[in-house]
């Protein structure tokens, strides 16, 4: 609703509002979808306004309706304290004869059967429409019905004049910051996050155009934290699920399987589906042939980057029962070398250590399980009931059985913990019946652990991915710590089968590897040439399949066949990661940002807890901790970075409904926490590579 006072500024101010506004709670044809925009323009009386409320509906929302009422007008509170609209017709002198008293049209939507109702007021000394509002909301009591989220919003505090192009303004900037440095990432906000965003917009505009508006406040508020359907989410971008949520954190990312899609895609005819589904034959078979089989444990592990969590991913994704039955993927799955391909089901639950102690960790795998807490046992002792309830499961479950995926076990802050407190309780289970014989426990070795008994009949195959030292590094070096964790848990499960992802025939994956990515760039026609080149890239970059994506992409971006021939581009690939990032950190420029601000802000992404850093306020913040000087313009400069040639070095996630950032590998992260490194140019480069695999 739109109240206009014959000044053409004015007129032109409600129509860049009624842009926003129209954007933001769209019209969508389709049943279900969107909003029923109404618009009354230009009311000359008040009587315009009262058949407006009687012919739109308003009124006779129904229960499952989302409402919102927008009003922007002239307004004005009388000595008795009530908030009237100025219409064209209104005499001042007669606010009660010829005004809207604001709160009828509010009352309106609110009184309507409508259980989530959104009323905005933007008009001169809008917040006074609180005192009578709060009277009248007595009377919208429904015992018995339903619970509802009432909001309202008003623009303006007491003696101040309407929001006119400033409020266009200010849900302009709203909207587009919720599009993407919010991050939140469900269907809908909060009122509380609804205002945050204004209120940020309104604190910038402020600073940009010297003014001082206070900003909008709520006069009406339901559940502060509750989203509701009244207020859509403009970032809101529905992420698609390619497998079930238990085995969602260790399966391939949608985008990854796009790509490999895409570029497999472009080959006509071909009956080979890509790398993704075709590498690693060896590797995958001997986890095909595990997740297929009886009892026990297997370890995949090898020096960072290298390849582990790629390889979990393929088989986690690949036996998930939605991924199989979606026909996107049904092809690339048929042309797979069937022996590389697990049996739909064979692996129930898959989860991630990173960043999670004991309890999480144990929690993770009992829910997905669908296991519940032995409440029997103290409350206080939570892992205790947990560990009591796996029992429980095991014991009762009728599958033959079942198969956990446990991947970046050396990414826990406390990993010797969840081998005492989760892996051990679940050894007896991983032996399968009769089979006790295959478990010690030495509490030397992992602590004092909780007795364990094998169920009469149930079975687990523990799958469990591992960072380890390189081949061959001195026993000396592998003692203690995260180092030692391999030696530890092959103490504890003295049967397990081993995999090493950085042993025999890595160069030539890695080469394979590289190939597949360099397939299709613009200087290599050539099918010979792009062999040769995969093959220098597979020789400099040892067993690190990160540092062969990062040179592939330098590779594909520029001219390939001038760097594959220029000694100081293959001195740093010789380098490994620190090499590439630095020659990457050099270009920033090209992406409008300089190299100082690049860095703080892809570091502040390395000290994040939990699955990543959030946009919003947090990540600028960060970065500028890291700065000699506050980041100024951040948001926008964040934009560039994940726009950039540096958007490689992240990837994101989704912890607590916001999306989240971070290093696309731990040997990333740990590069750019530990930046700027201590000298080191002075040690030989296989050397500087060893260092970067031990910690990272």
């Amino acid at each position: 609703m739109t109240v206009e006072d014959g000044d053409p500024e004015f007129a032109k101010a409600i129509e860049e509002q009624l842009s926003v506004v129209t954007a933001w709670w769209r019209a969508d044809p389709a049943p279900g979808k969107g909003f029923v925009q109404t618009v009354l323009r230009a009311p000359e009386e008040r009587h315009d306004v009262e058949r407006f409320l009687h012919t739109s509906g308003i009124r006779e929302a129904t229960e499952d309706e989302a409402l919102v009422l927008y009003i922007t007008s002239h307004g004005a509170v009388g000595t008795s304290t009530r908030h009237f609209l100025l219409l064209p017709g209104t005499d001042t002198d007669r606010l009660p004869a010829t005004g809207m008293p604001t709160n009828e049209v509010v009352i309106a939507a609110l009184d309507s059967r409508a259980r989530h109702v959104l009323a905005i007021v933007n008009a001169c000394e809008a917040e006074g429409i609180d005192v009578e509002l709060r009277a009248l909301v007595r009377d919208l009591a429904r015992p018995g019905t339903p619970e509802r989220t009432l909001n309202v919003v008003a623009t303006t505090a007491t003696r101040s004049p309407v929001l006119g192009r400033e409020f266009a303004v200010v849900l302009r900037m709203a909207f587009e910051w919720l599009q993407d440095a919010a991050g939140i990432a469900r269907p809908h906000l909060s009122i509380s996050e609804f205002i945050q965003a204004l209120e940020q917009a309104t604190e910038r505009l402020n600073k940009e155009r010297g003014l001082s508006l206070a900003g909008p406040r709520t006069v009406l508020q339901g559940k502060l934290g509750a989203p509701t359907p009244t207020l859509p989410n403009p970032g809101y971008q529905s992420r698609p699920r390619v497998v079930t949520q238990a085995r969602e954190e260790v399966a391939a990312a949608p985008e990854e399987l796009e790509y490999w899609l895409d570029r497999a895609s472009g080959r006509a005819g071909s009956d080979d589906p890509g790398w993704y589904f075709s590498g690693r034959q060896e590797l995958n078979r001997r986890l095909t042939s595990f997740v297929e089989g009886p009892a026990g444990v297997l370890i995949v592990t090898g020096t960072a980057a290298s390849g582990k969590s790629a390889v979990l991913a393929r088989a986690v994704t690949l036996s998930d029962s939605a991924f199989r039955a979606s026909p996107r993927y049904a092809e690339a799955v048929s042309k797979a070398p069937a022996d590389t391909v697990p049996d739909e089901g064979s692996i129930q639950v898959a989860v991630s250590a990173r960043n999670r102690g004991p309890l999480s960790l144990i929690e993770a795998i009992g829910t997905r399980l669908g296991c519940e807490r032995d409440r029997t046992q103290p409350a206080t002792d939570a892992l205790r009931q947990w560990q009591e309830g796996l029992r429980a499961f095991f014991t009762a479950c009728q599958e033959d059985t079942v198969t956990v995926v446990v991947d970046g076990l050396d990414e826990s802050p406390d990993a010797v913990a969840c081998v005492r407190d989760v892996l051990v309780p679940l050894a007896a289970y991983a032996c399968g019946p009769g089979s006790e014989g295959r478990i010690s426990i030495p509490a030397q070795a992992v602590g004092s652990a909780p007795a364990v008994s094998p169920p009469a009949h149930q079975g687990l195959r523990l799958l469990l991915g591992v960072r380890s030292t390189s081949p061959g590094t001195p026993e000396a070096a592998v003692a203690t710590g995260l180092r030692g964790l391999l030696r530890e848990l092959l103490i504890v499960f003295p049967g397990a089968q081993v995999v090493r992802t950085d042993g025999e025939g890595v160069r030539a994956d890695i080469a394979a590897y590289a190939a597949a990515l360099l397939a299709g760039a613009a200087w290599g026609t050539d099918p010979t040439v792009i062999t040769s080149a995969a093959e220098c890239v597979a020789r400099h970059v040892g067993r690190s399949f990160l540092d062969a994506r990062l040179a592939s992409e330098q590779l594909r971006r520029g001219d390939g066949v001038t760097l594959l021939s220029d000694p100081l581009w293959l001195s740093q690939l010789d380098r490994g990661t620190v090499g590439l990032f630095e020659q990457d950190l050099d270009q920033v420029t090209d992406d409008g940002l300089n190299s100082e601000e690049a860095l703080a802000l892809l570091r502040a992404t390395a000290f994040g807890l939990g699955r990543g850093i959030p946009w919003a306020q947090v990540w600028p913040a960060v970065a500028s901790e890291l700065l000699p000087t506050r980041l100024d313009h951040a948001d926008e400069k964040i934009r560039r970075l994940l726009g950039g040639r540096l958007a490689g070095y992240l990837t994101h996630d989704i912890e607590d409904d916001h999306v989240v950032y971070r290093p696309a590998h731990e040997r990333l992260g740990a590069m750019l926490r530990r930046w700027p490194r201590p000298p080191q140019e002075t040690r030989p480069p296989q050397e500087m590579r060893r260092t970067l695999d031990e910690s990272g």
